[in-house]
């Protein structure tokens, strides 16, 4: 009895003792069984394989930096354009001290070196051992394999409690991912034209002037000048703009074609100033890149629109960690998706004179297939892109209300699948249109609503109304309480470009967002021609003002979950009459419409 009652008490003075260090962990991350098409293999990783993490520290004022984004991005606000400097931003951004001591101190103590470790704004990057993060996050690691690639990673890690407040997300652990490029897709070429359409190849006048006929099947820079009522613009190199245009997933571009695309356009006269940024050691190289169709693309249409802007290809290397579903149910080699994160820390980094004013990004997943903790934290990074004065634009996608059409939580629930990024609210998200007289939906331009961000303030009020007008239509395939999206459009079938030495035809949003991008870049350069600020975050500006400087489209619909995934070709949910109709004012297809540069460029003026 004796022994008891002094083990009684020896344990009672352990727990409460301050003396003692504080051992008690709290899960921060963990997946419930091994993501689908992938298999712990019975090998473990060397306990010495070097893992490069990533940390997410706690930003508790980070509603107050919102709230500055939304002011400086609102017309009639008295901060409307006061956009941040570097140091001004990182001021903002940079943890309490003491946060940054907690976390280093705990890193420190299981033997990670201070030359490790590298520190940016609210992350922490370092290098550890497998040994090493087995022991600070509380887990074992294992190799697991889907056939193509193994992956080191983990269903489950902890951090100490006493941090647990401190750190929102470490990864790559329990994300499983694999990449899905939101390419176009290639129609023809000029060696196998559509008979049904006509051929540019025999009027060289079709390709340099602006002809409603001819452009109401196939799209050239002088047809979006017409078509948006743009002929006349020319930038002012004063105004010093800049263009960015987003590579990734070993996307590559041939100044050779870019070229070539001007000479057959009849711009080659025209002054034009392109450069190649790599980011940790992105594609750059002029010959031997198989991927280019993209790039080409994005980079063209850019250059070629944005008369006289520089425009800066930044070309990220790397993959980031994302999570399997029916479109896309194994990783690629690398195993992940496109690494938005290293581009905005690179892009963050910068000063504002080397900062692109406009970022145009072609790219979409599927947003079940990002881990929401991952998600979230890109989707802040765009936003501090914003408080820089960027204007942030991504494609909708191409496909529609979506083409899995389940939802990957074992459950297999049919239901719309939303993209990311674009459903981020802190991004412009640009859908698809085709057709001259009237501009008419096009049926796989992406839209809906997000399951991960709800309706941001400017576009509540909005979306409420679409439902009104809705009714019991697409009844619980979506989240009505989430941020719809695109919001706006432009024409994005069957642009003509030229890649590898040859001319090809291709459609989709990644047609339409460096087209809306360049528009954008073009008012910027009028306003600050003008002594006025950049535009900067567009939304507050567009729900609140710009809608009525665009083209209302009206015509058409989107669709999708028609039974077959369109990615894999393997069975899906199918939805019946699903898809998403044009509608007067916005509309998950189309948004606001498509823009209007004259009345736009008034409305700047005034």
């Amino acid at each position: 009895m004796t022994v008891l009652i002094l083990t009684l008490i020896f344990c009672a003075w352990a727990v409460s003792s301050p003396g003692l260090p504080d051992i008690s962990t709290t899960v921060v991350g963990k997946l419930s069984d091994v993501p689908t098409g992938w298999t712990q293999k019975g090998k473990r990783p060397s306990p010495q394989e070097i893992l490069k993490l990533r940390l997410a520290l706690h930003q508790p004022a980070i509603n107050d930096i919102h709230q500055h984004l939304l002011d400086i991005s609102t017309p009639d606000h008295p901060s409307y354009g006061r956009h941040l400097e570097k140091h001004e931003l990182d001021d903002l951004l940079r943890p309490a001290s003491d946060t940054v001591a907690a976390v280093t101190d705990w890193l420190a103590g299981e033997g990670i070196l201070e030359t490790n470790i590298t520190y940016q704004g609210s992350w922490i990057t370092f290098n550890a051992s497998v040994s090493q993060a087995e022991s600070l996050l509380g887990t074992k690691f294992h190799e697991y394999h889907n056939g193509e690639t193994t992956l080191i990673r983990t269903l489950q890690y902890s951090v100490p409690t006493r941090l647990w407040q401190l750190i929102t997300t470490i990864q790559p652990t329990t994300r499983f991912g694999q990449p899905r490029a939101q390419a176009s897709f290639m129609l023809e070429t000029r060696d196998n034209p559509d008979p049904g359409l006509v051929s540019p190849f025999g009027d060289p006048d079709l390709l340099t002037t602006y002809n409603a006929t001819f452009c109401n099947s196939t799209i050239t820079p002088e047809c979006i000048r017409g078509i948006y009522r743009m002929t006349d613009f020319q930038a002012d190199p004063k105004a010093k703009t800049k263009l960015g245009v987003s590579g990734f997933i070993e996307e590559g571009v041939y100044f050779d074609d870019l070229e070539d695309f001007l000479k057959l356009t009849g711009a080659s006269n025209q002054a034009h100033d392109f450069s190649i940024v790599p980011i940790n050691n992105g594609v750059s190289d002029q010959k031997g890149v198989n991927k280019t169709a993209e790039g080409n693309l994005d980079v063209q249409y850019s250059v070629a629109l944005a008369r006289g802007t520089p425009v800066v290809y930044y070309s990220t290397a790397g993959r980031a960690p994302m999570l399997a579903d029916l479109d896309q149910p194994t990783p690629s080699l690398n195993g992940s998706n496109e690494p938005y994160l290293d581009q905005l820390h690179f892009l963050l980094g910068l000063n504002s004179s080397d900062l692109p004013d406009v970022l145009t990004t072609s790219y979409a997943e599927d947003e079940q297939t990002v881990p929401f903790d991952w998600a979230r934290e890109v989707c802040l990074a765009f936003s501090f892109l914003s408080l820089r004065g960027v204007s942030v634009i991504f494609a909708s996608g191409d496909t529609g209300v979506g083409s899995a059409c389940q939802s990957n939580d074992g459950k297999k629930t049919p239901r719309f699948t939303p993209n990311f990024p674009a459903t981020c609210p802190y991004v412009t998200a640009v859908g698809g249109t085709y057709s001259v007289n009237p501009e008419i939906a096009a049926a796989f331009s992406s839209g809906g609503f997000s399951n991960y961000f709800a309706a941001p303030s400017y576009q509540v009020n909005v979306t409420k109304a679409y439902f009104s007008r809705l009714g019991n239509k697409n009844k619980g395939y979506f989240n009505a309480s989430g941020r719809g999206y695109p919001d706006v459009s432009a024409q994005s079938v069957r642009y003509l470009i030229e890649n590898q030495d040859r001319a090809e035809f291709l459609y989709g949003t990644s047609c339409a967002a460096p087209t809306f991008a360049a528009i954008i870049s073009n008012l910027n350069n009028k306003r600050l021609a003008q002594g006025k600020g950049k535009l900067g975050f567009l939304n507050p500006w567009l729900y609140s003002q710009g809608y009525q400087a665009f083209n209302d489209i009206t015509l058409g619909r989107s669709r999708g979950c028609s039974g077959q995934d369109m990615y894999t070709g393997q069975p899906a949910p199918k939805i019946a009459d699903a898809g998403w109709d044009a509608a007067p004012g916005w509309d998950p297809v189309t948004g606001w419409g498509t823009p209007d540069f004259q009345k736009l460029s008034s409305m700047m003026a005034s």
